[in-house]
């Protein structure tokens, strides 16, 4: 998996980038079938109320429309679900439709951002059951990359249509926009160039703005327009006269804002001629007829009002507003105003009445008769109207103007949360080798507390680790316009190296022009780490392997060794290359027995303590111990083993054997007799110290027959003695019969509630429980002695509880050890460690904890 899924992440970059669904149908193709290795797929993507195939290999056109609320159609099924479907068996599900031949098994995959469907990644195969979770899950990665890049690419179309929607108003509108850097003018519209009399935007170029301005008026404004170049645009707007290229003196209303634009920022300007509004104001002074044929003839919208009421309004308030003349006169001049802005208004209007200072101009929508909201942007002044103080305004409609503003604002809106959320490192940067933008993976990837402190840094210096290396990249990047996936060494703010992949290619003007660079960068440090470590994990295997004493070998799936270390070739006495080309059956002493390994190994995966005879070449028969695992790397199969000669060892087990048999039989029979000749003189009157002779010989004979039993049990937890359901309700009870007697004249009570159900365990339960209980009645000084089984998970649990002097924390801890007993203990010490060993060999486990209040708990825990 882990090839494949680097494969994809390789092609994350190319992803990004892409222009087009063009592209990126190229570059599925390619993924499909060079890195996830399929040869029998199709990308579908939703058009309305269907699936179009639009890029293919192996597999035809429909021959219906793949509706979305058709029945058939295993993509159709994905696509109408959102989620992943695979059918192992096509020929059983209703649904598939045949695309090609001598398909078997199919997996659909939706492309999906975040609930919205885009289309479908359809996978067919030859065999069934043809795919794993690992492709399933690689698929479903690519499906997001997929679901990105298309979003990418939409993305990037409305970005440029609402840039060239930005200009086509900047061009049309009456208004002269400009663009500067410092003096310099970079954009002007043709409304600007025909406000100013100059004849094309180059020779505008030329000339430094103050040219335009009357001496005086330059004089006033030219530390406030400095500093606005600058950035500081705490005065927005001014009313100056200037001189047009033919000589004519006109008035002109600038106002200017900072903009981002490429990266840098820009002063925005916007130039009207209010020459007209100059010389109606000025005629207004003159005459008041004269003032109204001008101001009717005006673009704009005029008016005076005094308190609530309009005195005056011209023709194209009444276009804006919608209402008459006559219904303007009638009405609250502020009921036109949106409420939401109605108090700001009235507050500057009030301001403005008492002679304060005002804005003169200011920004408000108006509701218009229809209930439709305009934008409009005011400018106000105070003026005597008959004789009496009065306010006259001027209106002008901005509202297309503020709607192509907010459709720019979405647009960068949507391209920056994209840029900020991308997990690669992306990064913006100048020619001179600055960056002017980069997005939160970028900053982290390099250590730096915030954008404004990466911004601030020399690319050449602070930025790649060895010196002159930006200059040899941007070499390559103007030979072939971009690099991809160049590896570089990089450094963080703390200077740590880091390692990565660059994407990188120029940035253009409109004319051309290269103005900067746009990369991304993936973080491969990690990866180069791994693959140094991995370098050294293989010399250090190499060595093991070599110097190991064990024999270690690797055999091909057909079972032909294809790698032996020294230490097996003397355990067989062959060469590896003798070992490489023999049929390994000859090896075994039982040429049946591997076969046995082999169908074993096959359906385990893996063998541990497997013991075989072999016949070494010079006929000496050995014994290994082996342990074998199946390895799957990429399409291939091993089998790697290690064999540990165990010849000498089975010699000594034999002979120990030997003597465990000699003990358990000869002696024990031995024993025996003597145990009945002590149980005839026992028959007889025996008085004094002859009877109490007796009695101590016939114990002891009784713990050495016990000793000689618990060893014979410890030899068989040696083989494998399997479990089996045990009626351990009635093990139970036959316990508390035995022990009946003895626990009443220790003033003891035994409890027991039936389980009722068999458990899985052997016959060796019985030891266990009754060395417990046995220990519980002679050691625990108790009056109640509690036998409870539980249900625990997926096991059983048995308890063996009383109400007696405890254990000490210190004996606690070494109880089940072989040797322990109590102080005043007769016993040989094997009694709890054999218990111990018993329940292991079941599966289970035994621990020992003090009560509740008093005594001792046992408890012991057995799988089902």
């Amino acid at each position: 998996m882990e090839e494949r899924l680097i494969g994809l992440y390789q092609l994350s970059s190319q992803l990004v980038l892409a222009n087009s669904r063009e592209e990126i149908c190229r570059i599925f193709s390619s993924a499909l079938q060079k890195v996830l290795k399929f040869d029998t797929f199709a990308l579908l993507l939703k058009h309305e109320n269907e699936l179009k195939i639009v890029e293919t290999v192996g597999i035809y056109e429909p021959s219906a429309p793949l509706k979305l609320d058709g029945k058939k159609g295993i993509t159709v099924a994905c696509a109408r679900k959102k989620k992943t479907i695979y059918v192992p068996d096509v020929s059983k599900d209703p649904r598939y439709i045949e695309a090609a031949k001598g398909i078997k098994s199919e997996i659909a995959v939706p492309i999906l951002y975040g609930n919205e469907l885009i289309g479908v990644i359809d996978v067919e195969k030859a065999e069934i059951d043809g795919f794993n979770e690992e492709d399933k899950k690689l698929l479903e990665i690519f499906a997001n990359m997929l679901s990105a890049a298309f979003k990418n690419v939409e993305f990037k179309k409305k970005l440029e249509n609402s840039e060239e929607k930005y200009r086509v108003l900047a061009e049309q509108s009456t208004d002269g926009i400009f663009l500067a850097v410092g003096y310099k003018v970079v954009y002007a519209n043709s409304s600007l160039l025909e406000i100013l009399g100059v004849g094309s935007f180059d020779e505008l170029k030329k000339k430094n703005l103050f040219d335009f301005l009357h001496p005086e008026d330059a004089e006033k404004i030219k530390d406030d327009v400095r500093k606005a170049l600058k950035g500081d645009f705490s005065k927005k707007r001014y009313e100056v006269r200037a001189r047009r290229m033919d000589g004519k003196e006109i008035f002109l209303d600038l106002s200017m804002a900072k903009v981002m634009y490429e990266g840098k920022p820009h002063a925005l300007g916007v130039v009207r001629d209010i020459t007209e509004r100059k010389r109606m104001e000025e005629a207004l002074k003159e005459s008041e007829e004269k003032y109204r044929i001008l101001v009717e003839q005006s673009h704009d919208a005029i008016y005076i009002y005094h308190g609530n009421k309009f005195l005056f309004v011209n023709n194209r308030v009444a276009e804006i507003t919608g209402y008459s003349k006559e219904e303007l006169y009638n009405m609250d001049v502020w009921n036109l105003i949106h409420p939401d802005d109605r108090e700001r208004v009235r507050k500057i209007a009030r301001k403005r009445a008492k002679g304060e200072e005002a804005p003169p101009r200011y920004e408000a929508r108006v509701i218009t008769k229809e209930g439709s909201t305009r934008y409009c942007e005011f400018a106000v002044t105070a003026i005597t109207y008959k004789g009496k103080k009065a306010f006259m305004g001027a209106v002008r409609d901005i509202t297309e103007q503020k709607m192509a503003e907010e459709a720019l604002r979405k647009s960068e809106e949507k391209y920056r949360k994209l840029f900020e959320e991308m997990k690669d490192a992306l990064y913006i940067s100048t020619v001179d080798g600055r960056f002017i933008d980069a997005n939160k993976a970028m900053i982290e990837l390099l250590g730096y507390d915030n954008k404004e402190e990466l911004l601030k840094i020399d690319i050449e210096k602070d930025f790649y680790y060895k010196p002159g290396k930006r200059k040899e990249i941007l070499e390559m990047i103007e030979k072939n316009g971009y690099i991809k996936d160049y590896e570089v060494e990089i450094k963080r703010k703390d200077g740590k190296k880091l390692i990565v992949l660059e994407t990188s290619h120029v940035r253009k003007d409109k004319n051309g022009n290269v103005v900067g660079y746009e990369g991304v960068l993936r973080d491969i440090t990690e990866k180069k780490k791994m693959e140094e470590d991995l370098r050294k994990s293989e010399a250090k295997y190499k060595s093991i392997f070599e110097n190991a004493v064990e024999g270690i070998y690797r055999l091909d799936r057909n079972g032909k060794i294809v790698e032996a270390n020294r230490a097996l070739e003397e355990f067989f006495g062959y060469s590896e290359e003798e070992l490489k080309n023999m049929d390994l059956k000859q090896l075994y002493k039982n040429p049946e027995e591997r076969e046995h390994f082999l169908d074993k190994l096959k359906k385990d995966g893996f063998l541990k303590h497997y013991e075989i005879e072999y016949v070494r070449k010079d006929g000496k028969i050995v014994i290994g111990n082996e342990y074998a695992v199946l390895v799957k790397e990429g399409d291939e199969e091993f089998i790697d083993g290690i064999i540990h000669d165990i010849t000498e060892l089975k010699k000594a087990q034999q002979e120990a054997e030997f003597y465990h048999a000699l003990l358990r039989h000869d002696v024990a029979n031995k024993l025996q007799l003597i145990i009945g000749y002590l149980e005839m003189l026992l028959e007889e009157k025996l008085e004094g110290e002859q009877a109490e002779f007796a009695e101590l010989a016939m114990k002891s004979a009784m713990t050495a027959s016990k000793i000689i039993e618990n060893v014979r049990k410890l030899q068989m937890l040696k083989k494998d003695i399997g479990r089996k359901k045990v009626d351990v309700d009635a093990m139970v009870h036959r316990i508390i019969d035995e022990y009946g007697k003895d626990a009443e004249e220790r003033g003891i009570k035994i409890e027991y509630k039936d389980y009722g159900e068999k458990i899985m365990a052997n016959e060796f339960l019985r030891e266990v429980l009754s060395n417990i209980i046995w220990n519980a009645i002679i050691h625990s000084k108790a009056d109640k002695v509690k036998i409870d089984i539980k249900d625990e998970g997926k096991g059983v649990k048995i308890f063996i509880m009383d109400n007696g002097i405890g254990i000490s924390d210190e004996m606690k801890k070494k109880i089940f050890d072989m040797g322990t007993k109590g102080k005043n203990s007769k016993g040989s010490g094997l009694g709890l460690y054999l218990a111990r060993k018993l329940v292991e060999s079941m599966g289970g486990k035994i621990k020992v904890r003090d009560g509740k209040k008093k005594g001792t708990i046992f408890e012991i825990y057995l799988p089902q």
